[in-house]
């Protein structure tokens, strides 16, 4: 942005060095909207309407649970009063031949019903037959009263059965009592609340606002002033910093000079950025140059096996590799996805490409099983993440083909990268194991231990991809980005499978791009397409 332009946008304007009065340094309504009648006593409805219902529901739900408690308490205490009279009541009455004695049981029932709860208190005998009983039958609802039963067993007489009702009102109205206590203290205490919110946020809050909103409007009309904090600043008070940041400008407006110091501070930061940020795209360029030299030759298979690349970095560099390699007669096809893009990515292919040298000609490795298992160790101890203190959780996500010839052979192996095969109109997928390479040890899923041998059919076309093929936002203009996944990617593929393979994806990579519309891309992107012979 030109200085200029920097001028126009900030609201000043051009001073003549001719003139004093620095009056003319803001140009007019430069604040306006800022400072024009904004309720600021809706700052204390918005509070209230959002706080006051949170706090009152809270109270009421903590006084209704206590009351709860509380009720149920006294429910279990009635309860077991209830069982120890009936208990001491039936152990009283059992005799021998108690069930003819009206003098036994007689006076037993009737103390009872000098219990202050008692109801109803009736003694049966082991037919169900009524002997005698105390108080009046219970009428209304269970939950009024509380009613037990103890059984009467004497030895060599048939056994009976007392009945022991006590009411519970006393607890429905002492739980009634409860409630309304509980709905006149939330009351209080939400008008307690408001009108210290109301005090608090007026003071505070409003006050503070209005006095920075005057001062602004007497800015607009070049009336330099400042707000009077009253000597009492407070750094760790946001309006107070606001204000103290007005002042500030208002300070630096009236000077002039000042605003045009910090402009041409501004632009000599400017300038040191541009040339920074010019270092680092020719940094950046130049590591590109290095990551496409470790990149293999598409060509590096030979005649054998028909093949093409679509490789596209979402920055200059990426973290996505692929390894093309002809050995012992054997193909060695390799696409990796490393952990991030851009530079940290670009480093992880570094150790992958270094990783991979090793151990297809130090160790002569060509099972790709074996090859993921060295893979995932090198990373690990090359990252430190192998239990030795590293900060690091890094890793990547790897798909391997290893094709001999000879014995019409194709074995896989993928750790989070599956293979893709179309094959007359149909497609098929051979998945990898889900857990990636070079991260932690977790312990809860292993490695591959074994290859994947996969049939090979005249025709079969095959793909690895990383996930920044399939992971693509987009769709119909007016829906809501949705993924295209893998499914949407196969079925672009299907529907160029007669095509060459330089054709296919050429078409994909149009495909992908009219999906995304303007949707940005999100990852690194890197397919390998092969045919076998």
């Amino acid at each position: 942005m030109r200085r200029e332009d920097l001028l126009d946008n900030l609201g000043f304007a051009d001073v003549p060095a001719d003139v004093a009065d620095a009056t003319a340094i803001m140009a007019p309504g430069a604040l306006r909207g800022a400072a024009r009648g904004h309720d600021l006593d809706s700052l204390t409805r918005t509070l209230f309407l959002r706080i006051y219902p949170v706090i009152a529901a809270v109270v009421l739900l903590t006084q209704a649970g206590i009351a709860w408690v509380n009720y149920t308490d006294q429910i279990r205490l009635y309860t077991d009063r209830a069982n120890i009279l009936a208990s001491l009541t039936a152990s009283a009455i059992a005799r021998p031949g108690w069930e003819r004695a009206p003098e036994i049981f007689g006076p037993q029932l009737q103390a009872l019903a000098r219990d202050p709860a008692f109801r109803y208190a009736a003694l049966r005998d082991g037919a169900g037959t009524l002997l005698g009983s105390a108080g009046e039958r219970p009428q209304g609802r269970d939950w009024n009263r509380v009613q037990v039963s103890a059984t009467l067993d004497a030895a060599g007489d048939r056994s009976g059965n007392l009945t022991l009702v006590l009411s519970a009102e006393a607890l429905r109205d002492n739980a009634e009592r409860q409630a309304l206590l509980a709905l006149g203290t939330s009351l209080v205490l939400m008008l307690a609340f408001v009108a210290t919110l109301n005090r608090t946020v007026r003071r505070h809050v409003v006050a503070p606002l209005k006095r920075l909103l005057v001062a602004m409007r007497k800015v607009e009309h070049k009336r330099w002033t400042t707000v009077d904090l009253g000597g009492a600043y407070r750094p760790s008070n946001e309006i107070d910093a606001i204000s103290q940041a007005f002042n500030s400008m208002v300070e630096g407006l009236q000077s002039g000079d000042e605003a045009k110091r910090l402009l041409q501070a501004l632009e000599q930061a400017h300038a040191q950025l541009e040339t920074a940020n010019r270092q680092v795209i020719e940094s950046i360029g130049y590591a590109r140059r290095i990551q496409a030299s470790v990149l293999p030759e598409r060509t590096a298979l030979g005649g054998s096996v028909a093949l093409a690349v679509l490789y596209q970095p979402l920055h200059l560099v990426g973290g996505d590799y692929y390894w093309l390699e002809e050995i012992d007669g054997l193909s060695v096809i390799v696409v990796a996805d490393c952990t991030g893009h851009g530079v940290p990515g670009a480093f992880l292919t570094l150790i992958v490409a270094t990783a991979l040298d090793r151990l297809l000609h130090e160790r002569g490795l060509r099972s790709p099983a074996a090859i993921l298992a060295g893979l995932d160790a090198m990373v690990r101890a090359q990252l430190r993440q192998d239990g030795r203190g590293a900060e690091s959780d890094d890793g990547l996500d790897c798909g391997i083909c290893v094709w001999d010839p000879a014995g019409r052979s194709l074995l896989f192996a993928g750790a989070g990268l599956s293979l893709t095969a179309i094959r007359d109109g149909a497609v098929a997928q051979v998945r990898g194991g889900r857990r990636g390479l070079g991260y932690p040890r977790t312990g809860r899923e292993a490695l591959p231990e074994a290859d994947t041998p996969v049939a090979v059919e005249p025709g079969t076309t095959f793909y690895l991809m990383t996930d920044g093929v399939t992971d693509q936002m987009g769709g119909a203009p007016g829906e809501r980005p949705r993924l295209m996944g893998q499914r949407g990617v196969a079925e672009r593929l299907l529907a160029r499978a007669d095509d060459d393979l330089d054709a296919q994806l050429a078409g994909l990579e149009q495909d992908l791009a009219a999906y995304r519309g303007s949707q940005p891309r999100r990852d690194d992107m890197t397919l390998v397409a092969f045919r076998l012979p």
